[in-house]
């Protein structure tokens, strides 16, 4: 029998195969991660940078000690920088004229809330698309070494490998017009709303194309950033909007990343989704345009259910994520949050088609004990055939 890399374990449970044990990712924030390795008793890590969500990317003996098998890949910054220089108040910018404050939480974290965004308060009639200064997703330097050190970490670790490189469509579109006024615009002036959402497809589709030209051979997953659909208790747009607006252009970035993926050597990665709430009407519509894997499963919304959810689309997808961050991690004890990891693996796990992981970034207030006891669960009680 050939050794279960993370590797092969990860691209079995994608393929609906049960491996040796169910799968395991992490996406985290600063603080919990410096307090995680602490826990474990490994070394502080030195040039520790999070990204504007407060993520890090956790290292590999991090990895290895929990048994994650998931590490993420993703561009680097261009060389040129467009963004606007910071405010006096302490606004910065990003490469998309969207200005951020950072804003303390309690519990030691930190949200970088927008304060600027360009084309907030215009009247669509006066936006100019045309004359915003765009990022440019050709500057050389975003795939500066990307191809070698994907090729390094391929060959040297075993670990399953995840491509994130262009970012989100919907949400950077209320970014840049306002959150309230880009919902308005999808019902009031939808051609506006699409005219801006594919002017921000474009350039997405083509930083997707740039990673994947030079890592395709390596990854296991292609993740397609995020796109919200759901509340807690219901969708967030209706189903005229997700037709005639949203869907056909989100499908067209997700074809485009299919048709980069086969034509350089990623015939076997498959696409995944990130979209909160209670999305389950989305999921039939999403199958068929492409999605193969779907994060992040939050159990506590309307209609995401494990049982229905396995029943009626397990075949089709693969779940990620599915262990709950606003209640169990965070405030359960050691002994709920192995309750809540058995409760998963027993109904999402048979069969394949899991990869177990918190449902979103891990933030200050989730005790590393209480992660630790997760990924351990996992290791004593996901091994397959599942019994428990």
């Amino acid at each position: 029998m050939t050794e279960w890399t993370s590797r092969r374990r990860v691209e079995a449970a994608l393929n609906h195969q049960e491996p040796d044990r169910v799968p395991m990712d992490m996406t985290i924030t600063q603080i919990p991660y410096v307090r995680l390795r602490d826990y474990l008793g490994l070394p502080p890590e030195q040039k520790l940078k999070a990204n504007r969500f407060g993520e890090v990317e956790p290292a590999v003996d991090l990895l290895q000690a929990l048994g994650i098998d998931l590490l993420s890949v993703k561009l680097n910054s261009p060389r040129v920088n467009i963004a606007p220089p910071p405010l006096e108040d302490g606004t910065i910018f990003d490469e998309w004229g969207v200005g951020r404050k950072s804003i303390d939480v309690p519990g030691g974290g930190f949200l970088l809330e927008v304060t600027h965004a360009p084309f907030e308060g215009l009247d669509p009639h006066d936006v100019d698309l045309d004359s915003h200064p765009w990022p440019d997703p050709q500057d050389p330097g975003r795939t500066d070494g990307l191809a070698e050190s994907t090729r390094r970490v391929y060959e040297e670790t075993g670990l399953a490998l995840m491509g994130r490189f262009g970012g989100t469509i919907m949400e950077l579109a209320f970014f840049m017009r306002g959150m309230q006024t880009w919902m308005m615009d999808l019902v009031m002036y939808p051609d506006f709303a699409a005219a801006l959402m594919n002017r921000i497809t474009d350039i997405q589709i083509a930083l997707d194309e740039a990673g994947i030209r030079e890592t395709a051979p390596y990854l296991s997953i292609f993740k397609l950033s995020g796109e919200d659909l759901g509340m807690q208790d219901r969708a967030l747009f209706s189903r005229k909007t997700w037709q005639t607006v949203l869907r056909p252009i989100l499908s067209r970035r997700w074809k485009a990343a299919r048709a980069a993926l086969d034509r350089y050597g990623g015939e076997h990665v498959k696409l995944m989704l990130h979209s909160d709430g209670a999305i389950r009407s989305f999921i039939p519509d999403l199958i068929e345009d492409g999605i193969e894997v779907l994060d992040p499963i939050q159990v506590n919304c309307v209609g995401m259910e494990f049982d229905g959810l396995k029943r009626d689309f397990g075949s089709h997808i693969t779940f990620h994520g599915a262990l709950d961050t606003q209640h169990v991690l965070p405030f359960g004890t050691p002994d709920e949050v192995r309750t809540e990891t058995l409760r998963t693996i027993r109904e999402l796990g048979p069969g394949g088609g899991l990869i177990l992981a918190p449902v979103h970034n891990v933030q200050p207030d989730v005790p590393p004990e209480n992660l630790a006891v997760m990924c351990q669960t996992v290791l004593e009680h996901g091994r397959y055939p599942i019994r428990i």
